[in-house]
């Protein structure tokens, strides 16, 4: 019994809160509500398209720095998103490229033109790296700043001893300049094994600084080529060890092609000439003469017989 009391109770307030709704909501009130229900529809909705569309966006933008595979390529993608996080990333493939595939790779060629391009790369990505450490922040972006003073240091280091193009008495990369650039690279994450690494190369240089330049300047020192310049003459006044001296004035210059025939000593006697024996000589009309006949070869004499002795009587002394 009670239990029904109760239900018809709540059954009863049901209803008149539902008329009590009804009466504030009319009018008016019912278009306030409706309006503010379709207002938050509307923003909810414009909220997910544009977090759909800005999705889209990053994946074109990350598939585009996927497959560029060349400087040019990453150059125009830097161009395009220049400003944001975006165009500092394809600026750090850029360097990355120009770096360790045009620059490190070709940079102890003895072909003075593909070293020259290679130290343009590597000294391109050495000014790649140093922007982009003003770029990367080492609270949002601690792994990817320390590559980039790596970047600038490895560039830097390798361009130690290599003179420059313009003024031979300088050098393109400087040495405390690379240890500085360790040193801050070295001062992020440093307890990891890529640090600890570079850490230790940075203490190599430092211990053996004039050594490692004058290593740097031998191994860009350039070699004399045999076709550098062409053969000189030797002046008539140079000597060897061991042969006359040349005669003075000009030296003669043979000319081209086969030598001349020799001539004919006079006191030496002249053999004539023995015609080839593959081709005889014609004879001349006049020389030839008719072939003769062939003799006929003479019988051989046959010895006449001889004629027989009579026979002898018989002795009668032999009875």
């Amino acid at each position: 019994m009670k239990a029904e009391q109760r239900k018809e109770i709540e059954t009863n307030s049901l209803v008149l809160a539902v008329q009590r709704l009804r009466k504030h909501i009319s009018g008016r009130t019912l278009y306030y509500f409706v309006g503010i229900l379709a207002v938050i529809a509307i923003v909810v909705g414009f909220y997910y398209y544009f977090s759909s569309e800005r999705k889209h966006a990053r994946d074109a933008i990350l598939l585009q720095l996927t497959t560029a595979d060349n400087a040019e390529k990453l150059k125009a993608g830097m161009e395009d998103h220049r400003g944001t996080i975006y165009g500092s990333l394809f600026k750090l493939h850029l360097a990355r490229h120009q770096l360790r595939n045009e620059g490190l790779p070709k940079l102890g060629t003895d072909n003075s033109t593909a070293r020259l391009q290679a130290a343009n790369s590597v000294d391109e990505a050495r000014k790649y790296f140093l922007e982009l450490t003003s770029e990367f922040k080492e609270k949002d972006d601690p792994a990817l700043l320390q590559e980039a003073w790596i970047g600038a240091a490895e560039a830097e280091e390798a361009l130690v001893g290599l003179p420059k193009p313009d003024n031979q008495a300088e050098f393109r990369g400087n040495v405390d300049k690379a240890l500085e650039y360790y040193d801050k690279g070295t001062a992020i994450l440093p307890d990891t094994d890529f640090t600890k690494r570079y850490k230790a190369r940075a203490d190599k240089i430092r211990a053996n600084k004039e050594k490692f330049v004058a290593d740097q300047k031998e191994i860009y020192k350039p070699t004399p080529s045999l076709f550098s310049s062409p053969p000189t003459t030797p002046k008539s006044d140079a000597t060897v060890p061991g042969l006359p001296p040349f005669p003075k004035g000009d030296i003669p210059s043979l000319p081209f092609g086969p030598p001349p025939p020799p001539t004919a000593d006079p006191k030496v006697p002249t053999l004539p000439k023995v015609p080839d024996a593959k081709t005889p000589p014609d004879p001349k009309p006049a020389d030839v003469k008719p072939p003769e006949p062939p003799k006929s070869a003479d019988p051989k004499k046959t010895p006449e017989p001889k004629p027989a002795d009579p026979p002898k009587p018989p002795d009668p002394k032999a009875k």
